[in-house]
């Protein structure tokens, strides 16, 4: 299945670009996301728990920058299995894409090709798609600037997710 979200980030591409380079952070800010660890360049093992309806499960990836564009694009590929809850495996392809807007900010357009197996699978692209566009939705507010950096005036890195970014379609 594929989805794609868009929305605009009140911010350079060059700052939502520096974001996006650090995978440790992105991930602080994406739901149901419980660790990530590095194991290389370009290479992180990612635990993450899933909920469709009543079943749940809690995957590791493995997570690896296929290819990167700066200021335009980032691709990523994961592939896991469940470790806990609802037996399954899942696979994915995201690619960010990122474009100036006129207004001086940036349009970012992320779209993830995902395939789950199990029990999670079973129930269904439509309510997978639904929960898997929730979870994006709630992306820009998820990440707050620390009050430390907020002193500082140091909100690069986490500027687009300080409440800035809003969907494309006006949703």
């Amino acid at each position: 299945m594929q989805i794609q979200e868009t929305f605009t980030v009140d911010a350079p591409p060059a700052t939502v670009w520096r974001f996006f380079e650090d995978l440790e952070r992105v991930a602080r800010c994406v739901p149901g996301v419980q660790s990530i660890d590095m194991l290389g360049p370009d290479r992180y093992k990612v635990l993450a728990t899933q909920k469709v309806g009543f079943i749940s499960a809690t995957f590791e990836m493995a997570t690896q920058v296929e290819s990167r564009d700066p200021l335009r694009s980032l691709a990523l590929a994961s592939v896991g299995k469940s470790v806990k809850g609802a037996v399954g495996n899942v696979r994915s392809k995201d690619r960010v894409e990122f474009e100036p807007t006129p207004e001086g900010g940036t349009r970012v357009t992320l779209t993830s090709e995902i395939a789950v197996g199990g029990m999670l699978g079973a129930l269904g692209h439509k309510v997978m798609c639904r929960s898997r566009r929730r979870s994006r939705r709630s992306l820009p507010g998820r990440c707050r600037p620390s009050s430390e950096r907020e002193k500082r005036g140091d909100l690069e890195p986490l500027l687009f997710m300080n409440g800035t970014a809003r969907e494309a379609d006006g949703s």
